[in-house]
């Protein structure tokens, strides 16, 4: 398949669109493409470039959009027969093997701190698959230098108070500033905006003062129920590498869903005691 097929699928992926990628595999008699062709279906409806238009491509955009609800691809026949299992209701009288794979976009993580953890788990939920980016108030925190390339750097307002981006449904949001007021501002613009995960680095008592400051503040307490703290899974973590791990760990459960997320339903705010937390 050419070029622009692919650059295709980057723009897709690149602005948040799940894909699903049709490709014609078996061919056998009479069909309108041959072996290799490929489409793009989007969750909508929406394709671009053919395997064959007609019954047979709308039976297969169908298809994909429901693989496209699952998130899982599948393998399967259309046969060019008015009837019978696999019936395009077309008359050519041969059929084609499709293989439909679904490819999510990476999904956006912003970590709220340029400190040391914040600078450790970038450096690790890139090699997982995040599209990262780091945001702080700080601009020495911020080098280049300190973040794999593919690292988003985002300069905030002092303490937080403006310049932050937004955060879209089904983001993943770690917050590990260097102090609580900064932590109160990260929570405020994070939480009650359909994320996937948001966390929040610090000691029960920290979480404690900065839960009820937000309240204070006009944030609902149900946006505040779905606040993470602390952050990451219970593996007694001291070194800033050692919490990046147990924070990613915690979001893949999240992202895999599952067993693993069903696990930590109800793990918010509080969920058990900490071992020792360095600061951010």
């Amino acid at each position: 398949m050419s070029l622009p097929f692919y650059e295709r699928v980057g723009r897709w992926l690149r602005a948040g669109r799940a894909v699903a990628i049709a490709t014609v595999i078996h061919r056998q008699g009479s069909a309108p493409r041959d072996i290799g062709a490929k489409m793009l279906i989007g969750a909508d409806g929406s394709t671009a470039f053919s395997i064959g238009g007609g019954a047979f491509e709308a039976l297969v955009i169908g298809d994909a959009r429901e693989a496209l609800r699952r998130g899982a691809g599948f393998e399967k026949e259309y046969r060019f027969t008015r009837h019978g299992e696999g019936s395009t209701g077309m008359v050519c009288g041969g059929a084609v093997r499709v293989l439909v794979e679904v490819i999510a976009p990476a999904p956006p993580l912003f970590i709220y701190g340029a400190g040391h953890v914040g600078r450790a788990l970038a450096r690790l939920a890139v090699r997982l698959g995040f599209l990262v980016s780091v945001v702080d108030d700080r601009e020495r925190e911020l080098k280049e230098s300190r973040f794999p390339a593919a690292v988003t750097r985002v300069r905030a307002g002092a303490q937080f108070k403006d310049g932050l981006p937004p955060v879209p449904e089904g983001a993943y949001v770690a917050i590990v500033t260097r102090c609580h007021e900064t932590d109160l501002e990260a929570v405020r613009h994070a939480v009650g905006r359909g994320a996937a995960y948001v966390g929040l680095i610090g000691s029960r008592r920290k979480v404690k003062t900065v839960v009820a400051r937000a309240l204070e503040m006009g944030t609902p307490r149900e946006a505040l129920d779905t606040l993470r703290a602390p952050i990451g899974l219970p593996i007694a973590a001291e070194t800033p590498d050692e919490i990046a791990v147990s924070i990613a760990a915690e979001m893949i459960a999240v992202r895999r869903g599952g067993a693993a997320s069903e696990a930590l339903r109800g793990l918010a705010l509080f969920p058990r005691r900490r071992a020792r937390r360095l600061p951010a």
